[in-house]
């Protein structure tokens, strides 16, 4: 009877015990918008759809701004697509995300893609005067950024009020555009017969000197004409008069034409406009406007 009861006790001792449940496999938590963006973005990146991945990437940056591989990334599928001075933005950023936060290999790889496409990107310089409203491609460019803006290979538009110029760069390319107005026209008044006329001042002036001379001559000649009454002397002032007084007469006449014809022929003054300094990137030098 004892040998029943202890049985009984131990079958439902037994019952008693309680039954291990299975183990269940531990659970992993969803990724993050930016986290699931991120990989997503990766996907595509290793299929060759570089302009998706970029699409994904900047859900994920917008999601999370400091991010040093989704900035990495973002340099890298714009470089896939040609896009030399976006790709060259973003590795900066990563480069300087990444040594903020001590990431030295993320650094190291931005820092030499970065130095690769310096290299490479087309740059554009932009002169206008102080406190003109410049527009790249539907953005405003500030005064300190005209002077190198790294621009992606390709068609831009710069605007400037009702201005707009339409050009092209290419990988490496450097160009300048001046939208800067032209300075007011200044004249000045050139004279190249200046000489020639001065020769025909002096010309006349010693005719009318020889002209003056040969009429005082003259009535020198005829006051002592007039004034003896001897014959020879008479012959002599008649002498004087015709001969001497009409020689004086004569060159006098002809310095006063040769000062009249230099007069006539001298090239006439000009008006021109001032002469400006000209000053290139390849090239310094003076240019004249104007009629010659």
């Amino acid at each position: 009877m004892r040998a029943v009861v202890l049985l009984l006790l131990l079958v439902s001792a037994a019952e008693a015990q309680p039954v291990d449940a299975p183990q269940q496999a531990p659970t992993t938590p969803d990724p993050t918008p930016a986290v699931a963006a991120f990989q997503e973005g990766r996907t595509l990146l290793e299929a060759g759809k570089f302009a998706d991945a970029c699409a994904k990437f900047m859900v994920s940056i917008e999601a999370d701004p400091e991010a040093p591989g989704t900035l990495l990334n973002l340099g890298l599928c714009n470089e896939m697509l040609g896009k030399i001075a976006t790709a060259l933005n973003w590795y900066r950023k990563a480069q300087f995300r990444a040594a903020e936060t001590q990431m030295a290999e993320y650094e190291s790889v931005a820092k030499q893609h970065a130095f690769s496409l310096a290299a490479k990107v087309p740059t554009l310089q932009i002169d206008a005067a102080p406190g003109a409203n410049v527009i790249l491609d539907g953005a405003p460019v500030t005064e300190h950024d005209r002077a190198r803006i790294e621009v992606d290979a390709g068609t831009h538009v710069i605007e400037l009020g009702r201005e707009r110029r339409t050009i092209t760069l290419n990988e490496g390319d450097k160009q300048t555009i001046d939208l800067r107005p032209p300075p007011p026209k200044q004249f000045v008044v050139i004279d190249r017969g200046v000489t020639q006329r001065r020769y025909a001042y002096v010309a006349a002036g010693t005719g009318v000197a020889f002209w003056a001379a040969s009429a005082t001559l003259t009535l020198v000649a005829k006051s002592k004409y007039d004034a003896t009454d001897h014959p020879e002397t008479y012959l002599h002032w008649q002498n004087v008069a015709r001969f001497g007084g009409t020689s004086l007469f004569v060159v006098g006449s002809a310095a006063i034409a040769t000062g009249v014809y230099l007069y006539v022929k001298a090239p006439r003054k000009e008006r021109v406009e001032q002469v400006m300094p000209v000053v290139g990137t390849n090239q310094v030098g003076v240019a004249v406007a104007g009629s010659f």
